[in-house]
């Protein structure tokens, strides 16, 4: 059975540029660009040929042996500004490792050698965590989209046979309060693994790629810009801490969606039943769906893997349906039933295929279960949009990563442009 883990087709960098710091830095330093007068000139003039001959003749005394226990001074000319002086050693052998920038098949990536071997081959964004004298490598991913977020970092080891991970954390939550898809906004939660995030990122510099060079920054924290996005309804008090802000925030913002009460005679404006399918996008599996309009429905689940097939037929109805917006109705599972000649689990051969009954995917919960009665869903028009809060769509960004078109509401000319039917538990999606 697939298990659907959402694309995340954005991220959000963790700081600015070091280079852009140390310029205003040193032009707040050089103060006023302003022609002192001639006669200071010559003061500061003969002032450094003094000192120039002063250190002429400290130079040998300068390059004198260090004292036992610390590196000798060395004659090589200085780095070049932005060059990290990095000495990573990841798989903890004691060999320090050579931090590369390659681009191979046009895609640039940061690469950590031991000589020729490769360790350890990353994208821009990954950190260098140290902890107690150990090299680690951190993988921060906080994105969002229409108010849809998902956070989650892994703190990898590399001193086995295989990169395996020392720490991982994750959270998911929305702030579209009053859209039927609405998942629980945990501050605790939030707080928690931004926290745990924050420690492992002061102990961290970020590697990215400027012009082609690598670039080497402290790791900034995560800040949670979002909070500052509704400044008619809540403003962030700085001298608070995050657990407090987030549960200022969710006060502030409208409660959560509630089910509408159900109407009577309610259909889903059409006349014909239609196909509706729920699969992947290589077409590996499917789910087809024939949904009537008095809410009544029958499907037929099939996954193939060379001469095994997982299958389910199952029939059902839908009730207490209400129109939710001029696009999208809501309806409720009344009826649930599996029509498979064996129970779920059972194995059976015909011809030359092997069988296994399966559950009906598609219509099961996050348990990977048969959902039961009481389960919610949404039906949306072909004229459904999600381009801005309100819109039927706007951040129900589990659903339309099923979809087959898969492109983001940005006006109201994107429409959904065929029917849907939306599983509210799991966010997965059947098409027309």
């Amino acid at each position: 059975m697939k298990n659907h883990v959402p694309h995340t087709p954005f991220s959000t960098p963790l700081s600015g540029s070091a280079r852009e710091t140390e310029l205003r830095i040193r032009n707040i330093m050089s103060g006023p660009k302003k022609r002192p007068p001639a006669l200071f000139l010559l003061l500061v003039f003969s002032l450094c040929l003094f000192c120039g001959n002063l250190v002429s003749c400290q130079v040998k005394e300068a390059q004198a042996p260090a004292p036992p226990g610390l590196p000798a001074a060395s004659s090589a000319p200085p780095e070049p500004e932005n060059t990290p002086s990095l000495a990573p050693d990841l798989n903890q052998n004691g060999i320090p490792e050579e931090i590369r920038v390659e681009n191979e098949f046009g895609w640039v990536e940061i690469r950590f050698y031991e000589g020729d071997e490769l360790i350890y081959r990353g994208s821009p964004g990954d950190c260098l965590c140290t902890l107690d004298g150990a090299d680690y490598i951190l993988r921060p991913h906080l994105d969002g989209e229409q108010g849809y977020f998902q956070y989650s970092y892994d703190l990898a080891r590399f001193d086995g046979e295989f990169e395996e991970s020392q720490q991982s954390g994750s959270v998911r939550f929305d702030t579209n309060f009053t859209a039927p898809f609405h998942k629980p906004f945990d501050p605790e939660a939030i707080a928690a693994f931004v926290d745990e995030l924050n420690g492992l990122l002061a102990h961290s510099v970020q590697l990215s790629i400027v012009d082609g060079e690598l670039s080497v920054e402290d790791g900034a924290p995560a800040r949670l810009d979002w909070l500052d996005s509704f400044p008619d309804v809540f403003t962030r008090d700085p001298d608070k801490p995050l657990l407090e802000n987030l549960r200022d925030f969710r006060a502030a913002m409208p409660p959560d969606w509630e089910p509408p009460v159900p109407e009577q005679n309610v259909t889903l404006l059409f006349d014909q039943p239609i196909e509706l399918v729920f699969r992947s996008g290589a077409g590996a599996w499917q789910t087809v769906l024939t949904l009537h309009g008095d809410g009544t429905f029958q499907g037929d689940y099939c996954d193939a893997d060379m001469n095994i097939l997982y299958v389910c037929q199952f029939h059902g109805r839908f009730g207490d349906m209400a129109q939710i917006s001029d696009t999208s109705w809501y309806l409720v599972l009344k009826e649930l039933v599996l029509d498979t000649k064996y129970p779920v689990g059972k194995e059976w051969d015909e011809g030359a295929y092997h069988y296994i009954s399966s559950e009906p995917y598609g219509f099961t919960g996050e348990d990977g279960k048969a959902l039961e009665p009481g389960a919610g869903f949404v039906f949306y028009h072909p004229n459904a949009t999600g381009h801005k809060p309100g819109t039927d769509l706007y951040g129900a960004y589990d659903f339309w990563t099923w979809w087959p078109n898969r492109h983001l509401f940005q006006s109201a000319s994107d429409s959904l442009g065929c029917y849907g039917l939306h599983n509210l538990e799991t966010g997965d999606g059947f098409f027309s």
